[in-house]
C-alpha cells in the first residue's frame, strides 16, 4: 500500500479501501467511544502504533468525562494515548473505532466535522452509518479482526505491543474465546505467536481487586431483583450501582453484569450503573432473544442482540419503565437471529 493508492468514495470501503485513506494521510486521530472496553481500546492502540510506526503522525483519545480506565494504559506502554483536551482539533482522517453511532464518540465528536476524512471500523448490527467511510462486518465477533485486516493491507509489522493490543480486545469480546468461532481461534493463535503472552496481559488487564470490594459487590448484588414476566415472559434480572460505588470501583463493578446473566437463565440482565446523580449507564447481556440491540437503539444506545446498552439521564424506576417497556416490544418482533456475539465488556 502507497500513498499513491487511489482514495475510495464515500460509503463502504473493504480493508484495502481503508489502508488507502490511512497510507495517505498526513495525521490521524483515532477514537474510541466513551468508557472504552478492550475491543474499542484494542483496536484504536493497535492501529495508531502501526501508523506511527510507518511514519504517520498518529495518536488515540477517548471522549469523557471519565478518565480511561486501567486496562488502557496497560495495553499503552509507548503513550500513544492522549488527554480528550490535547487531542488533534482538526485531524486529516479521524478513525472511530468500535463505534456504532456518533453520540458514543463524547466530547471528541466534533472532530467529524473538522476532519479531512472519517473512517469508522465497527462490528455493530446497530451501526448508524455516520462517518464518510465505513468498514463495518456484524458478523465479526470483535472490532479488532477489522484493524487486523486494515493492518494486512497496510503491510504493518504485528509487533508484541500491537499483538498485545489486539489480543485484549479479541479475547475479551469472544468471551475469552467462548464464541467467534475459528477465525477468532487463528487469529488468537497468531497473536500468540507475536508477543501476546496471554496469562501476563489477562493479569495486568484484570489486575487485583482491593478487600472493599467484596463487601461493595455483596452489596450490589443483595439488591439485585428479579421480575420473571418481563422481556415478553423471558424474565429480567437487574441490579444497581450508586455513585460512590461506581467512582470507587469503576475497573470492576462493569463485570457484574456477568453475575448477574448467570442467574436470568433465558432471560435479560440489567446492570444499572449510576455515574453521577441522575446519570446512568445501563448494560444489557441476554440470549438474543429479545434482541436488545433493538431495546437499546430505541433508548439512545446500541450493541448487539445479546449484549448492548445505553447512556439516560432520569431516575432509576423511571429508567426502568422505559427498559421493560423497550425489552416488551423488542420480544413482539419475530425472526430474532440466533447468530450473536455476546460481550462481557464496558456498557455500551
Amino acid at each position: 500500500m502507497t500513498p499513491e493508492t487511489p482514495l475510495p468514495g464515500p460509503g463502504p470501503v473493504d480493508p484495502a479501501g481503508a489502508a488507502a485513506l490511512l497510507a495517505g494521510a498526513r495525521d490521524v486521530l483515532v477514537v474510541g467511544h466513551v468508557r472504552p472496553d478492550a475491543d474499542a481500546a484494542g483496536s484504536a492502540i493497535a492501529l495508531a502504533t502501526a501508523l506511527r510506526r510507518a511514519g504517520t503522525g498518529a495518536a488515540v483519545a477517548f471522549g469523557g468525562p471519565d478518565p480511561v480506565p486501567h486496562m488502557v494504559t496497560v495495553l499503552d506502554p509507548d503513550g500513544i494515548v492522549v488527554p480528550a483536551a490535547d487531542a488533534p482539533a482538526d485531524p486529516d482522517v479521524l478513525v472511530c473505532c468500535d463505534i456504532s453511532s456518533a453520540p458514543r464518540i463524547g466530547d471528541l465528536g466534533d472532530r467529524l466535522d473538522r476532519a479531512r476524512v472519517s473512517l469508522a471500523i465497527d462490528h455493530h448490527a446497530s451501526f448508524t452509518g455516520f462517518a464518510t467511510h465505513h468498514l463495518v462486518d456484524p458478523a465479526a465477533p470483535a472490532t479488532v479482526l477489522l484493524v487486523r485486516d486494515v493492518l494486512v493491507a497496510l503491510g504493518a509489522e504485528v509487533d508484541a505491543v500491537i499483538a498485545r493490543a489486539l489480543f485484549a480486545g479479541l479475547y475479551t469480546d469472544t468471551g475469552g474465546f467462548r464464541w467467534g468461532g475459528a477465525d477468532a481461534l487463528r487469529l488468537g493463535a497468531e497473536l500468540v505467536e507475536a508477543g501476546a503472552e496471554p496469562r501476563e496481559l489477562m493479569r495486568e488487564l484484570t489486575g487485583t481487586r482491593p478487600f472493599a470490594w467484596l463487601a461493595a459487590q455483596a452489596t450490589v448484588l443483595a439488591g439485585a431483583r428479579r421480575e420473571p414476566d418481563a422481556a415478553g415472559g423471558a424474565g429480567l434480572v437487574w441490579a444497581a450501582v450508586d455513585p460512590a460505588t461506581a467512582t470507587r470501583f469503576r475497573d470492576h463493578t462493569p463485570g457484574l453484569v456477568g453475575q448477574l446473566l448467570a442467574t436470568a437463565g433465558d432471560g435479560v440482565a440489567a446492570l444499572l450503573t449510576e455515574t453521577a446523580p441522575g446519570e446512568w449507564s445501563v448494560s444489557l447481556r441476554g440470549t438474543g432473544s429479545p434482541d436488545l440491540s433493538r431495546a437499546a437503539t430505541a433508548l439512545g444506545g446500541g450493541g448487539h442482540p445479546a449484549a448492548a446498552g445505553f447512556e439516560r439521564t432520569g431516575t432509576r424506576d423511571g429508567i426502568l419503565d422505559l427498559l421493560r417497556a423497550e425489552l416488551a416490544g423488542a420480544a413482539q418482533v419475530c425472526g430474532t437471529s440466533p447468530e450473536v456475539h455476546p460481550r462481557d465488556t464496558r456498557v455500551r
